[in-house]
């Protein structure tokens, strides 16, 4: 049965009910019935109107839209799964409230909500590291480096043995990072403002010992490009928290004109990086408005990393982005950024994505503010977030299912933190989407909805009933 029909039954019941143990009051007070008898009456007419509330508050999987089969493997009293595209795409609450999750015997499963936490958009006071350039022709001696080592903690003291015909330009870098105390998350590197233009990559590798590397970022945009006044700056390398005694930075492809005046190291804000996934749109080019186009997401995730895709190559632009929850909405500005895509002499090179905030907005709008010139070719926007991770208990008999998309669905999420921390938590997989009830019933609810508030209006009136009940008999027995 419809959801919003079994609202309607049971408030038509209650306010049957209220009517019906109304009039028996009046009946029972002319008749002179004992104050038992009245009060009986009073909760005679309460049941009525309790039960079918319970009922009404009572969904099955049928009162949907969509459905998820969750798949578990070995025997455990938990289970844990990261919540895919589809389920932002097809619920309608932004806080994933209209979920649901069910046994084989068609009963509701306690289950919780891990959202991802916001990043911090400022990060933690990074140290300069020491610097030790590694220019080509250099003849290698222990992977391009003589090491002398006086203490722990001490100095490094690095030497190359240069040959015929050595470059000016350092094609590599050594860092020593013995004195940091914290792990890493990034490197930002810093060169002349006098520096010339350069598009390409980095590569980063760690050791704790000069000998042995071990790849971290294989390719790292970096950029110092300039046109029309504006300058294009890309000087951060993200990279997996991590900490070791030495770093090593190597330029992919030909190395840029300019050496680096220092490299300053971010500390990890927390320890583990967690997986993003990742969407494509492309933009609609907005009539009212030039340079400016609109996207649609097609659902509220919680992004944290925005980018844009140039059309063309070799086109540099600083961009305006800006995202709000309804098309009624007014703009809200995201991020002010530069955003390049050139082509170099071995592969083409474009910006890393954008840090914010996390942001549930499902309309996105990117304006050109410095740059122009594009073609008729849409730009895309790409959008990354972390997925919520769903943990259930496993009552009842699986197979479990996740149902999602009903606009008259109410938060069912349920307090976990009281399950013991020694409660072995097995990983789940979900299969593909089911359409259940569908999208026209349950999915989109109309901004206002008479049915609804008839609803609350015949809730209102068996209220002022019962209390009118209640007020006429408390007169009555104040009399006796």
């Amino acid at each position: 049965m419809d959801p919003q029909m079994r609202i309607v039954l049971a408030v038509v019941g209650a306010l049957i009910g209220a009517i019906a143990g109304f009039v028996i009051a009046d009946l029972a007070g002319m008749l002179g019935a004992a104050r038992q008898q009245r009060r009986a009456v009073w909760l005679v007419g309460a049941a009525l109107l309790s039960p079918s509330l319970g009922q009404a508050a009572d969904l099955s999987p049928q009162d949907f839209a969509f459905g998820l089969p969750v798949v578990t493997t070995n025997e455990t009293a938990a289970y844990r799964f990261s919540l895919p595209l589809a389920v932002y795409q097809g619920t309608v609450r932004e806080d994933l409230g209209d979920m649901r999750l069910f046994n084989a015997q068609g009963e509701v499963v306690p289950y919780s909500l891990l959202r991802p936490a916001p990043q911090p958009q400022t990060h933690g006071a990074a140290t300069a590291l020491p610097l030790f350039p590694l220019h080509e022709g250099s003849r290698v001696v222990i992977d391009g480096i003589r090491l002398s080592i006086d203490s722990p903690g001490a100095s490094v003291n690095l030497q190359t043995q240069r040959g015929v015909g050595v470059s000016a330009v350092a094609s590599q870098y050594v860092l020593d990072g013995r004195a940091l105390e914290s792990q890493v998350s990034a490197f930002r590197l810093t060169w002349p403002e006098t520096a010339s233009d350069y598009s390409g990559r980095v590569k980063v590798e760690a050791s704790d010992d000069l000998g042995t590397w071990a790849a971290l970022v294989t390719a790292a945009p970096i950029a110092n490009l300039h046109s029309n006044g504006q300058a294009l700056v890309e000087n951060r390398v993200a990279l997996p928290p991590s900490k070791a005694k030495f770093w090593r930075i190597s330029w992919v492809g030909p190395a840029p004109g300019f050496e680096l005046s220092s490299v300053l190291a971010e500390p990890a804000d927390s320890p583990v990086d967690s997986a993003h996934e990742s969407l494509d749109v492309n933009g609609v080019a907005d009539p009212a408005e030039a340079d400016a186009y609109s996207f649609d997401l097609g659902a509220h995730l919680p992004v944290s990393r925005v980018n844009v895709t140039l059309p063309e190559a070799n086109t540099v632009n600083t961009m305006e982005l800006s995202s709000r929850r309804s098309p009624g909405d007014v703009w809200r500005a995201v991020a002010h950024a530069g955003f390049y895509r050139v082509m170099t002499q071995t592969h083409e090179q474009q910006n890393a994505p954008i840090e914010i905030g996390i942001d549930h907005d499902r309309y996105w709008r990117v304006r050109i503010l410095h740059g122009g010139g594009l073609t008729q070719a849409p730009l895309r926007l790409h959008v990354e977030w972390v997925a919520n991770v769903v943990t259930f208990l496993a009552r009842g008999r699986g197979p479990y299912q996740l149902v999602y998309g009903n606009s008259m669905a109410a938060s069912a999420e349920a307090d976990l933190t009281q399950v013991p921390t020694g409660v072995e938590i097995a990983a789940a997989t979900v299969g593909e989407p089911q359409i259940l009830a569908g999208t026209g019933r349950n999915l989109k609810p109309a901004a206002f909805s008479w049915l609804r508030a008839s609803q609350w209006g015949l809730l209102l009136l068996a209220v002022l009933l019962f209390g009118r009940m209640a007020l006429r008999l408390s007169k009555e027995s104040a009399g006796r």
